[in-house]
């Protein structure tokens, strides 16, 4: 078990009503960047109220700066220490700078050579969006965005001692997944609860114990859709423990040799993708159907994504192929959003579009 991150010296500063404000240049700069770092995601959270959408855009946004901070490869362990450290001030103490965390970041050309490269050398104008929302909604995003830093943290560092990411076991996977995507389900669950207040008590319950699993469903797939990317690179989230339960090497899982072993070890972390995401459609089905209609929605589309590419992961052909990612095509993103527009309000609508992308048919190459 790895020690866990240092504590931060810093209390929490959460005024009832925000003194703060973002300019309509801050909010223009997050509305065109969200779609360049997500489209999927971009997608979902337009179709949310208004009041909703920004905290949701905002929320989205700082996991992902943080998250970058975890990726980048060309970070030192000083550098990348000192990132997160500027990160978890931010979030902690809204008097500070908001430009503090980009003025490093600029040093660090952090995520240069993609879109995350713009939205850290402008992280100010996300910090400004999210210390002018009020004051329910920050207090929704700040523990749990610290949450998932705190996290990330600790594994990104434990990787630069190793020179590579490795997961001894299923369970570990879990608790990576946790903080890196099930703090995201919590999160979103705090936002959802300001929208939808008329939740029953039960019901209340049943969604909080399901929040997890929403966010945990959704990188369990991306894990064993990228298990090529991350290895080229040098990182493998698949567990070590059932690789060796396979008769294979982490580092030989794309091998053609050991292909059948490597595809069993995916397969078996695909079970329990599918857990989760059985937990997930009932969370989905939880939000009501009238008031919770545009919540249900933003679940549902990458949710359903999800599912479809489970089924391209499991059946297709281009699992553990180098250079190839097992995806669903734009036509089918597409049709997922038009389709959960239509069956977001009704239970059994619903159902049926999870259980028809779950069965959709991998694309095999003929």
């Amino acid at each position: 078990m790895m020690n866990a991150a240092p504590a931060i010296a810093l209390k929490p500063t959460l005024p009832v009503t925000s003194p703060h404000h973002a300019s309509d240049d801050d909010r223009r700069f997050c509305c065109e960047i969200l779609p360049r770092v997500s489209r999927t995601f971009a997608l979902s959270i337009a179709a949310l109220p208004p009041q909703l959408c920004e905290a949701v855009r905002v929320a989205y946004l700082l996991c992902r700066i943080v998250d970058t901070v975890e990726d980048d490869e060309t970070l030192g362990a000083e550098r990348r220490r000192a990132l997160f450290d500027a990160f978890d001030a931010l979030m902690l103490d809204d008097t500070l700078a908001a430009t503090a965390f980009e003025r490093l970041a600029h040093v660090a050309a952090l995520g240069e050579g993609s879109a995350d490269y713009d939205l850290c050398q402008h992280a100010g104008a996300v910090f400004r969006c999210f210390r002018a929302c009020d004051a329910d909604r920050r207090a929704a995003i700040r523990p749990t965005v610290l949450e998932m830093s705190r996290g990330m943290r600790q594994y990104a560092l434990e990787a630069d001692k190793h020179g590579k990411l490795r997961l001894a076991s299923l369970p570990e996977l879990e608790r990576y997944c946790h903080y890196v995507a099930g703090t995201v389900g919590k999160l979103l669950t705090a936002l959802f609860e300001l929208q939808t207040p008329s939740l029953s008590p039960r019901v209340l319950a049943a969604l909080r114990a399901r929040a997890i699993s929403f966010g945990l469903a959704l990188q369990l797939v991306n894990i064993v859709k990228d298990v090529a990317a991350d290895l080229s690179r040098g990182d493998c989230f698949l567990p070590a423990q059932l690789a060796r339960e396979h008769g294979i090497a982490l580092d030989d899982i794309l091998d053609p040799d050991h292909r059948p072993a490597g595809l069993a070890v995916v397969r078996a972390v695909c079970a329990r993708a599918r857990e989760h995401l059985r937990r997930a459609q009932q969370y989905t089905l939880l939000w009501p159907a009238e008031e919770g209609r545009q919540v249900r929605l933003f679940c549902a589309v990458p949710l359903a994504l999800a599912l479809a590419t489970l089924a391209e992961v499991e059946h297709g052909d281009d699992t553990l192929r180098p250079g190839r990612t097992p995806k669903v095509s734009r036509q089918v993103v597409m049709a997922v959003f038009t389709e959960a527009q239509q069956a977001a309000g009704d239970n059994a609508q619903l159902a049926r579009l999870f259980q028809r992308y779950q069965s959709l048919t991998a694309t095999v190459p003929a």
